[in-house]
């Protein structure tokens, strides 16, 4: 979550959907469909084994590092040292026909239905991926951006600049919906359903850490992204069935900034002016103009 003293946090977009925003006073939640990153807020795939699977694989490796590293395995379970050496022992002594019946026996579901416990917790995270999987699909996710002055931005998602980008400052006194941004985390790996589950050791997470890692599940990035410096509110269940996105109302007064950009058209710059501190009249409004000398913007005041 950002701090408690917020810093403006800035959304590009383009000329039309800036009208609305202005007009509406609210700010667009798009499924995750719609994220121009395929791989950004795609979860599909990370749920195409079931937590039996991740058992059966957890069964194996066992059986493998009992056979050929019993010392790790011990570090790893915490067992006893002379116990998993003698089976070990016993492993090695025997015949490959043997080894594979033991794989199949701690593999089958006949092994799971002698663990009640197992089974229990197996078929709860079953439901709960379920669950998840359902809100996430009708999720509303809302990105925002620490910065008001990149290049790839302002040409991206602010119409090759001739948009705007907004500055809001969350207001925790009206309890605020901007507050509860979160910054993306930029990884080269992608996140999976059951990171926090080790089925080694059987370890199961608390509620505080699955929250924490369905906000890691759900806002996660190529670090080839990372120089949006982006942040990231995802509202589970929140798009209404048929629709690709709703919206949520912001406070006049959190918009305390308003950049036109550069190519911005010049005879809908007073109209845009006006609406804008017709919400705030204290709203600060520049003019992005191209540095001299250098690949950046400046800004100049519009009084």
């Amino acid at each position: 979550m950002l701090p408690s003293e917020f810093p403006v946090m800035y959304k590009y977009t383009s000329h039309g959907p800036a009208d609305l925003i202005i007009r509406n006073r609210s700010l667009r939640f798009g499924r995750p469909t719609e994220m121009n990153d395929p791989f950004d807020a795609y979860i599909d795939d990370l749920f195409d084994s079931s937590l039996k699977e991740r058992h059966r694989d957890a069964a194996i490796t066992i059986v493998d590092m009992i056979e050929h590293d019993p010392a790790a395995l011990s570090h790893l379970l915490g067992l006893p040292s002379e116990e998993v050496a003698a089976v070990s022992s016993i492993m090695r002594a025997g015949t490959q026909e043997q080894r594979d019946e033991l794989i199949a026996l701690v593999t089958s579901t006949d092994f799971g239905d002698l663990c009640p416990q197992l089974k229990v917790e197996r078929d709860a995270l079953e439901i709960r991926r379920a669950e998840l999987v359902s809100q996430f699909r009708d999720s509303g996710i809302f990105c925002a951006t620490r910065r008001k002055d990149n290049l790839l931005m302002w040409a991206h998602y602010a119409e090759q600049h001739r948009g705007v980008v907004f500055g809001f400052k969350p207001d925790t006194a009206v309890d605020s919906f901007l507050c509860l941004l979160e910054p993306v985390i930029y990884s080269a790996l992608r996140p999976s359903f059951y990171d926090p589950i080790d089925p080694l050791k059987g370890a199961r997470p608390n509620s505080e850490d699955m929250r924490a890692f369905n906000r890691y599940l759900t806002a996660t990035k190529s670090p080839e992204w990372s120089y949006e410096e982006e942040l990231r509110l995802v509202v589970p269940s929140f798009v209404p069935e048929g629709q690709s996105a709703t919206f949520l109302p912001f406070h006049p007064h959190e918009l305390v900034e308003l950049y036109l950009g550069h190519r911005f058209p010049a005879e809908h710059r007073n109209e845009i002016v006006t609406a804008a501190r017709s919400l705030n009249n204290d709203v600060v409004i520049l003019q992005a103009k191209l540095a001299k000398g250098a690949y950046a913007l400046t800004f100049e005041p519009i009084v």
